[in-house]
């Protein structure tokens, strides 16, 4: 699939659920005869739909693969009954969480049997890197190099969710959250609730992370070390999970 194509998917979101070969002409500097090339090889693919005279909205292929998605990401698959327990166990919402690019994408979320407050982060709904504890520990293990790109792209994002205003600084902070694998934030993406993280890796690569959010109200010093200590289990127990599956994947080559 060309980088063009590409594209014009990408500029599909909730402000802009369909869109008109006009607009994307503009945005793309391309001609009518190209766009509309483009636009007949997604609907072809199932990957965009015509919407009447409106335009293209996303197609019954993106359905399709998220249901696949549902059903064999490796990352859910280790998860297993595991995410349910930790909901039940800690009386919070539990959030798994991969990185996607320049964000932070959920791939599930497991609410616990009685309600909480509803949480910004839910499956399918990218968030920043760089406000709340399932963001920033994965942030914090991120190499130097990606940290610097960001860092130059987005130093005003950054300093804005209450990082130091100089790359050392913004180090300097990340550096205790990398070294214990984890972090805990208070009402930094929803008012009232606590996020307690940890980072999930393979090896030295993040690859996401496993989250409790619970109501600061319910989250006294005591329990917060105790609901941490679920969660290390848990992702522990995840990463295990996916070694003991790379190690069988390989010993069947």
């Amino acid at each position: 699939m060309s980088a063009r194509l590409l594209r014009i998917l990408a500029s599909f979101d909730l402000s802009r659920p369909v869109r008109k070969p006009a607009e994307l002409m503009a945005e793309l500097g391309v001609s009518r005869a190209s766009i509309y090339r483009d636009l007949k090889a997604l609907e072809e693919a199932g990957l965009l739909e015509r919407v009447a005279d409106r335009g293209y909205a996303l197609g019954p292929l993106i359905v399709e693969l998220d249901r696949q998605i549902r059903l064999a990401d490796p990352l859910l698959q280790a998860s297993g009954s595991l995410l349910r327990k930790l909901a039940v166990d800690t009386g919070g919402v539990v959030l798994l969480c991969r990185v996607h690019g320049d964000k932070v994408l959920c791939i599930h979320q497991e609410a616990p049997a009685e309600p909480v407050s509803q949480v910004s982060y839910e499956r399918g709904r990218a968030m920043p890197l760089y406000r709340g504890a399932t963001s920033k520990v994965i942030l914090a293990h991120l190499p130097r190099v990606e940290l610097e790109r960001l860092w130059r792209r987005d130093r005003a994002a950054i300093v804005e969710a209450g990082f130091p205003a100089n790359f050392s600084g913004f180090l300097v902070e990340l550096e205790p959250l990398r070294e214990a694998k984890a972090c805990v934030t208070h009402s930094e993406v929803d008012p009232g609730m606590a996020g307690l993280a940890v980072a999930l890796l393979d090896g030295t690569r993040v690859l996401g992370s496993l989250s409790v959010v619970i109501p600061v109200a319910k989250l006294p010093a005591g329990r917060r070390n105790a609901v941490l200590s679920k969660v290390f289990s848990a992702a522990s127990s995840i990463e295990s999970a996916l070694e003991n599956e790379r190690l069988r994947a390989r010993s069947k080559r």
